[in-house]
Protein backbone atom coordinates (compact mmCIF):
# COMPACT_ATOMS: atom_id res chain seq x y z
CA UNK A 1 0.00 0.00 0.00
CA UNK A 2 1.55 3.31 -1.13
CA UNK A 3 0.86 5.49 2.03
CA UNK A 4 1.15 8.68 0.38
CA UNK A 5 -2.26 7.69 -1.16
CA UNK A 6 -3.67 7.40 1.94
CA UNK A 7 -6.38 10.52 2.68
CA UNK A 8 -6.04 11.50 -1.55
CA UNK A 9 -8.81 12.50 -3.06
CA UNK A 10 -8.28 12.72 -7.44
CA UNK A 11 -8.01 15.92 -8.86
CA UNK A 12 -10.63 14.77 -11.17
CA UNK A 13 -12.96 13.95 -8.27
CA UNK A 14 -12.88 17.48 -7.08
CA UNK A 15 -13.20 19.57 -10.35
CA UNK A 16 -16.37 17.33 -10.51
CA UNK A 17 -17.54 18.00 -6.98
CA UNK A 18 -16.72 22.11 -7.25
CA UNK A 19 -19.01 22.31 -10.51
CA UNK A 20 -21.76 20.39 -8.44
CA UNK A 21 -21.32 22.41 -5.62
CA UNK A 22 -21.41 25.58 -8.01
CA UNK A 23 -24.42 24.15 -10.52
CA UNK A 24 -28.17 24.11 -9.82
CA UNK A 25 -28.26 27.29 -7.90
CA UNK A 26 -31.60 28.32 -7.11
CA UNK A 27 -33.25 31.68 -7.74
CA UNK A 28 -35.65 31.26 -5.28
CA UNK A 29 -36.10 34.02 -2.82
CA UNK A 30 -36.71 31.38 -0.09
CA UNK A 31 -33.79 30.75 2.04
CA UNK A 32 -32.40 26.94 2.52
CA UNK A 33 -32.53 25.30 5.79
CA UNK A 34 -31.38 22.43 7.65
CA UNK A 35 -32.30 21.04 11.17
CA UNK A 36 -29.52 20.16 13.53
CA UNK A 37 -29.45 19.17 17.25
CA UNK A 38 -27.66 17.39 19.64
CA UNK A 39 -26.24 16.44 23.25
CA UNK A 40 -22.83 17.93 24.73
CA UNK A 41 -21.94 15.58 27.32
CA UNK A 42 -18.37 16.26 29.43
CA UNK A 43 -20.65 15.81 31.47
CA UNK A 44 -23.57 18.34 30.44
CA UNK A 45 -22.34 21.32 29.24
CA UNK A 46 -24.88 24.24 30.66
CA UNK A 47 -25.50 27.61 28.28
CA UNK A 48 -22.46 26.71 26.15
CA UNK A 49 -22.37 28.42 22.93
CA UNK A 50 -23.18 26.65 19.57
CA UNK A 51 -21.35 27.61 16.30
CA UNK A 52 -21.60 25.26 12.69
CA UNK A 53 -19.01 26.01 10.21
CA UNK A 54 -18.37 24.98 6.66
CA UNK A 55 -15.58 21.52 7.20
CA UNK A 56 -13.44 23.67 4.60
CA UNK A 57 -13.49 26.58 7.33
CA UNK A 58 -10.63 24.59 9.19
CA UNK A 59 -9.89 28.20 11.87
CA UNK A 60 -13.43 28.15 12.84
CA UNK A 61 -13.73 31.94 11.41
CA UNK A 62 -17.00 32.22 10.01
CA UNK A 63 -19.88 30.43 11.31
CA UNK A 64 -22.97 29.77 9.44
CA UNK A 65 -25.95 31.71 9.90
CA UNK A 66 -28.27 29.90 12.09
CA UNK A 67 -31.70 30.45 13.61
CA UNK A 68 -31.91 31.51 16.33
CA UNK A 69 -28.83 33.30 15.83
CA UNK A 70 -27.28 32.89 19.25
CA UNK A 71 -27.44 29.09 20.35
CA UNK A 72 -26.94 27.61 23.46
CA UNK A 73 -27.66 24.55 25.19
CA UNK A 74 -29.80 24.22 27.81
CA UNK A 75 -30.47 23.01 31.01
CA UNK A 76 -29.29 19.64 30.21
CA UNK A 77 -27.23 20.21 27.96
CA UNK A 78 -28.93 19.44 24.27
CA UNK A 79 -29.44 22.34 21.47
CA UNK A 80 -31.61 22.99 18.46
CA UNK A 81 -30.20 25.19 15.71
CA UNK A 82 -31.50 25.53 12.02
CA UNK A 83 -28.84 26.47 9.94
CA UNK A 84 -30.01 29.22 7.50
CA UNK A 85 -28.98 30.05 3.62
CA UNK A 86 -30.71 33.09 2.58
CA UNK A 87 -29.36 32.24 -1.59
CA UNK A 88 -32.04 29.22 -1.53
CA UNK A 89 -29.39 26.70 -2.60
CA UNK A 90 -29.32 23.97 -0.68
CA UNK A 91 -27.10 22.97 2.34
CA UNK A 92 -25.58 19.94 1.54
CA UNK A 93 -21.68 18.44 2.77
CA UNK A 94 -19.48 18.27 5.90
CA UNK A 95 -20.19 20.55 8.74
CA UNK A 96 -18.40 21.11 12.08
CA UNK A 97 -20.41 21.60 15.75
CA UNK A 98 -18.42 23.72 17.81
CA UNK A 99 -18.95 24.29 21.43
CA UNK A 100 -17.48 26.40 23.47
CA UNK A 101 -17.99 27.06 27.01
CA UNK A 102 -18.15 30.71 27.43
CA UNK A 103 -19.36 33.13 30.20
CA UNK A 104 -22.32 31.81 30.84
CA UNK A 105 -21.65 27.91 30.61
CA UNK A 106 -21.71 26.10 33.44
CA UNK A 107 -20.86 21.44 33.68
CA UNK A 108 -22.55 18.60 35.87
CA UNK A 109 -19.66 16.97 37.22
CA UNK A 110 -19.18 13.28 35.63
CA UNK A 111 -16.24 12.42 37.22
CA UNK A 112 -15.90 9.34 39.54
CA UNK A 113 -15.64 11.17 42.96
CA UNK A 114 -14.63 14.65 41.73
CA UNK A 115 -14.04 17.79 39.39
CA UNK A 116 -11.59 19.56 41.84
CA UNK A 117 -13.94 20.48 44.62
CA UNK A 118 -16.74 19.43 42.99
CA UNK A 119 -18.50 16.63 44.26
CA UNK A 120 -19.49 14.07 41.26
CA UNK A 121 -22.95 14.81 40.10
CA UNK A 122 -23.33 18.35 41.03
CA UNK A 123 -22.50 21.81 38.95
CA UNK A 124 -18.88 22.97 38.24
CA UNK A 125 -19.21 26.82 38.16
CA UNK A 126 -18.35 29.17 35.32
CA UNK A 127 -14.82 29.76 36.93
CA UNK A 128 -13.64 26.55 36.46
CA UNK A 129 -14.93 25.19 33.08
CA UNK A 130 -14.91 28.85 30.91
CA UNK A 131 -12.69 28.44 27.67
CA UNK A 132 -13.65 24.28 26.71
CA UNK A 133 -14.09 23.59 23.66
CA UNK A 134 -15.87 20.88 22.15
CA UNK A 135 -16.60 19.63 18.46
CA UNK A 136 -18.54 17.02 16.06
CA UNK A 137 -18.34 16.55 12.22
CA UNK A 138 -21.72 15.41 10.59
CA UNK A 139 -22.61 15.36 6.89
CA UNK A 140 -25.80 17.89 5.44
CA UNK A 141 -28.00 16.14 2.64
CA UNK A 142 -31.38 16.66 1.02
CA UNK A 143 -34.23 14.37 0.37
CA UNK A 144 -35.50 13.98 -2.99
CA UNK A 145 -37.45 17.27 -3.21
CA UNK A 146 -34.53 19.28 -2.16
CA UNK A 147 -35.29 19.83 1.14
CA UNK A 148 -32.77 19.34 4.37
CA UNK A 149 -32.64 16.18 6.40
CA UNK A 150 -32.62 16.94 9.82
CA UNK A 151 -29.37 16.38 11.60
CA UNK A 152 -28.27 14.66 15.02
CA UNK A 153 -24.76 16.19 15.93
CA UNK A 154 -23.68 14.97 19.48
CA UNK A 155 -20.28 16.11 20.76
CA UNK A 156 -18.24 14.81 23.67
CA UNK A 157 -14.49 15.13 24.06
CA UNK A 158 -13.90 11.95 21.70
CA UNK A 159 -15.92 13.45 18.79
CA UNK A 160 -13.73 16.24 19.55
CA UNK A 161 -10.30 14.67 19.03
CA UNK A 162 -11.97 12.83 15.86
CA UNK A 163 -13.09 16.01 14.14
CA UNK A 164 -9.28 16.86 14.44
CA UNK A 165 -8.17 14.20 13.04
CA UNK A 166 -10.84 14.51 10.17
CA UNK A 167 -9.31 18.04 9.51
CA UNK A 168 -6.09 17.27 9.97
CA UNK A 169 -6.73 14.63 6.88
CA UNK A 170 -8.00 17.56 5.16
CA UNK A 171 -5.59 19.81 5.78
CA UNK A 172 -2.81 17.26 4.23
CA UNK A 173 -4.28 17.02 1.27
CA UNK A 174 -4.58 20.30 -1.06
CA UNK A 175 -6.87 18.30 -3.50
CA UNK A 176 -9.02 16.97 -0.23
CA UNK A 177 -9.19 20.28 0.94
CA UNK A 178 -10.96 21.99 -2.24
CA UNK A 179 -13.76 18.78 -1.95
CA UNK A 180 -14.57 18.15 1.88
CA UNK A 181 -17.40 20.59 1.95
CA UNK A 182 -18.74 18.68 -1.19
CA UNK A 183 -17.65 14.76 -0.40
CA UNK A 184 -20.64 12.36 -0.52
CA UNK A 185 -21.64 10.53 3.00
CA UNK A 186 -19.59 7.52 2.30
CA UNK A 187 -16.06 9.87 1.75
CA UNK A 188 -16.98 11.95 4.62
CA UNK A 189 -17.77 8.49 6.52
CA UNK A 190 -14.24 6.90 5.80
CA UNK A 191 -12.29 9.94 7.09
CA UNK A 192 -14.11 9.28 10.62
CA UNK A 193 -13.18 5.94 10.29
CA UNK A 194 -9.79 6.90 9.47
CA UNK A 195 -9.74 9.40 12.56
CA UNK A 196 -11.12 6.68 14.75
CA UNK A 197 -8.41 4.38 13.78
CA UNK A 198 -6.09 7.21 15.02
CA UNK A 199 -7.43 7.98 18.24
CA UNK A 200 -7.90 4.39 19.67
CA UNK A 201 -4.38 4.35 18.76
CA UNK A 202 -3.62 7.14 21.21
CA UNK A 203 -5.57 5.91 23.73
CA UNK A 204 -4.61 2.36 23.63
CA UNK A 205 -8.45 1.35 22.80
CA UNK A 206 -8.98 -0.94 19.56
CA UNK A 207 -11.35 0.97 17.43
CA UNK A 208 -10.06 -0.20 13.85
CA UNK A 209 -13.89 -1.27 13.88
CA UNK A 210 -16.06 1.44 15.13
CA UNK A 211 -16.91 4.91 14.33
CA UNK A 212 -16.62 7.48 16.79
CA UNK A 213 -18.99 9.69 15.71
CA UNK A 214 -21.72 6.26 15.56
CA UNK A 215 -21.24 5.62 19.07
CA UNK A 216 -23.89 7.43 21.74
CA UNK A 217 -21.66 9.08 24.99
CA UNK A 218 -24.02 10.27 27.42
CA UNK A 219 -23.08 11.73 30.58
CA UNK A 220 -22.00 9.09 32.78
CA UNK A 221 -24.05 10.80 36.03
CA UNK A 222 -27.44 10.07 33.68
CA UNK A 223 -27.63 5.78 34.79
CA UNK A 224 -31.14 5.48 32.70
CA UNK A 225 -29.34 7.14 29.89
CA UNK A 226 -26.24 4.90 30.32
CA UNK A 227 -28.61 1.87 30.50
CA UNK A 228 -30.52 3.45 27.38
CA UNK A 229 -27.31 3.66 25.49
CA UNK A 230 -26.14 0.44 26.06
CA UNK A 231 -29.44 -1.49 25.22
CA UNK A 232 -29.43 0.99 21.94
CA UNK A 233 -25.48 -0.11 20.86
CA UNK A 234 -26.15 -4.13 20.15
CA UNK A 235 -22.47 -5.26 19.64
CA UNK A 236 -21.25 -2.09 20.31
CA UNK A 237 -22.02 -2.28 23.88
CA UNK A 238 -18.56 -2.85 25.43
CA UNK A 239 -16.88 0.57 23.26
CA UNK A 240 -20.08 2.72 24.02
CA UNK A 241 -18.93 2.26 27.96
CA UNK A 242 -15.23 1.93 27.64
CA UNK A 243 -15.71 5.43 25.77
CA UNK A 244 -18.35 7.21 28.21
CA UNK A 245 -15.94 5.92 30.57
CA UNK A 246 -13.40 7.97 28.98
CA UNK A 247 -14.66 10.90 28.17
CA UNK A 248 -16.06 11.12 31.78
CA UNK A 249 -12.70 10.74 32.98
CA UNK A 250 -11.15 13.37 31.70
CA UNK A 251 -13.14 15.63 34.17
CA UNK A 252 -11.30 13.84 37.05
CA UNK A 253 -7.59 14.50 36.12
CA UNK A 254 -5.60 16.40 38.69
CA UNK A 255 -5.81 20.53 38.44
CA UNK A 256 -2.45 22.19 39.03
CA UNK A 257 -1.94 25.05 40.70
CA UNK A 258 -3.42 27.99 39.15
CA UNK A 259 -5.10 26.20 36.41
CA UNK A 260 -8.78 25.45 35.96
CA UNK A 261 -10.53 22.13 34.79
CA UNK A 262 -11.15 23.38 31.49
CA UNK A 263 -7.34 24.30 30.77
CA UNK A 264 -6.98 20.68 31.95
CA UNK A 265 -9.47 19.46 29.38
CA UNK A 266 -8.56 21.36 26.78
CA UNK A 267 -4.79 20.84 27.37
CA UNK A 268 -5.67 16.91 27.14
CA UNK A 269 -7.39 17.26 23.68
CA UNK A 270 -4.84 19.70 22.75
CA UNK A 271 -2.44 17.05 23.23
CA UNK A 272 -3.74 14.29 21.16
CA UNK A 273 -4.37 16.72 18.54
CA UNK A 274 -0.63 17.19 18.56
CA UNK A 275 0.11 13.34 18.16
CA UNK A 276 -2.82 12.66 15.67
CA UNK A 277 -1.69 15.43 13.26
CA UNK A 278 1.88 13.91 13.55
CA UNK A 279 0.57 10.77 12.74
CA UNK A 280 -1.97 11.98 9.90
CA UNK A 281 0.93 14.24 8.08
CA UNK A 282 3.68 11.75 8.33
CA UNK A 283 0.77 8.79 6.54
CA UNK A 284 0.54 11.31 4.28
CA UNK A 285 3.81 11.88 3.14
CA UNK A 286 4.55 8.09 3.10
CA UNK A 287 7.07 8.65 6.29
CA UNK A 288 7.89 6.45 8.81
CA UNK A 289 5.01 7.09 11.73
CA UNK A 290 7.37 6.12 14.75
CA UNK A 291 10.19 8.12 13.56
CA UNK A 292 7.87 11.06 12.92
CA UNK A 293 6.75 10.63 16.72
CA UNK A 294 9.99 11.34 18.17
CA UNK A 295 10.01 14.74 17.53
CA UNK A 296 10.28 17.47 20.36
CA UNK A 297 5.99 18.99 20.08
CA UNK A 298 5.05 14.45 19.61
CA UNK A 299 7.16 13.59 22.23
CA UNK A 300 5.82 15.91 24.91
CA UNK A 301 2.78 15.51 23.91
CA UNK A 302 2.94 12.16 24.49
CA UNK A 303 4.25 12.33 27.60
CA UNK A 304 1.79 14.29 28.63
CA UNK A 305 -0.96 11.62 27.96
CA UNK A 306 1.38 8.71 29.44
CA UNK A 307 0.88 10.82 32.83
CA UNK A 308 -2.73 11.30 32.49
CA UNK A 309 -3.81 8.24 31.19
CA UNK A 310 -2.84 6.12 34.41
CA UNK A 311 -5.32 8.65 36.02
CA UNK A 312 -7.67 7.70 33.29
CA UNK A 313 -7.29 4.10 33.68
CA UNK A 314 -8.00 4.03 37.57
CA UNK A 315 -11.00 6.68 37.04
CA UNK A 316 -12.71 3.98 34.38
CA UNK A 317 -12.32 1.85 37.00
CA UNK A 318 -14.07 3.31 39.53
CA UNK A 319 -16.68 5.13 37.52
CA UNK A 320 -17.74 1.68 36.12
CA UNK A 321 -18.34 0.73 40.00
CA UNK A 322 -20.12 4.47 40.86
CA UNK A 323 -22.40 3.45 38.02
CA UNK A 324 -23.30 -0.12 38.59
CA UNK A 325 -23.84 1.14 42.34
CA UNK A 326 -26.12 3.80 41.25
CA UNK A 327 -28.31 1.65 38.86
CA UNK A 328 -28.75 -0.99 41.78
CA UNK A 329 -30.01 1.88 43.59
CA UNK A 330 -32.54 2.99 41.11
CA UNK A 331 -33.30 -0.42 39.82
CA UNK A 332 -31.99 0.01 36.27
CA UNK A 333 -30.46 -3.55 34.51
CA UNK A 334 -27.65 -1.96 33.38
CA UNK A 335 -24.04 -4.22 32.54
CA UNK A 336 -20.80 -2.11 31.82
CA UNK A 337 -18.56 -4.44 29.90
CA UNK A 338 -15.66 -2.29 29.33
CA UNK A 339 -13.00 -3.00 26.99
CA UNK A 340 -9.42 -2.42 28.94
CA UNK A 341 -8.13 0.60 29.77
CA UNK A 342 -4.53 0.48 29.92
CA UNK A 343 -2.62 2.39 32.87
CA UNK A 344 0.81 2.17 30.01
CA UNK A 345 -0.25 3.58 26.45
CA UNK A 346 1.36 0.68 24.28
CA UNK A 347 3.70 2.03 21.23
CA UNK A 348 1.61 3.45 18.67
CA UNK A 349 1.48 1.20 15.50
CA UNK A 350 -0.63 2.31 12.54
CA UNK A 351 -1.68 -1.07 10.34
CA UNK A 352 -2.36 0.93 7.49
CA UNK A 353 -5.12 -1.93 6.42
CA UNK A 354 -7.16 -0.19 8.47
CA UNK A 355 -6.68 3.07 7.06
CA UNK A 356 -8.98 3.83 3.89
CA UNK A 357 -8.36 5.72 0.86
CA UNK A 358 -10.48 8.07 0.35
CA UNK A 359 -11.16 8.46 -3.45
CA UNK A 360 -13.45 11.64 -3.59
CA UNK A 361 -16.29 9.40 -5.28
CA UNK A 362 -18.57 11.40 -7.34
CA UNK A 363 -22.48 11.98 -6.20
CA UNK A 364 -22.31 15.34 -4.09
CA UNK A 365 -24.60 17.55 -4.51
CA UNK A 366 -24.85 21.38 -4.86
CA UNK A 367 -23.14 23.37 -2.08
CA UNK A 368 -24.08 26.97 -0.54
CA UNK A 369 -22.63 28.64 -3.67
CA UNK A 370 -20.43 28.34 -6.42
Amino acid sequence: LNMKKIFRTTLAASITLALAACGGSSSSSTPATIDIAGSIDKGSLISAKVQIFRASDTGFTTPLTTDPADVQTDENGDYTATVVNASGDAIVGALVVNITADGDTTMRCDAAVSCGDVPRGDIIPNSQVAGISLSTLTVATVDAEGNGIALDADANTLTTMATDAVLEQVAANPNLASAIDTLPIESVTTLQENASVIVGEILGVDLSETNIYDITIVDSTDTQAVADAVDAAGTNASITNTLTLINASLAGLPISSGSTLGDTINNYLDDVAVVSTTVVEAIADGADIATALLNDAAAEAQLALAEAQVEISDQATTLQQEIESDATNEGIEVVIDIVEIPTIVPEIEIDLGDIVVVTGATGGTGGTGG
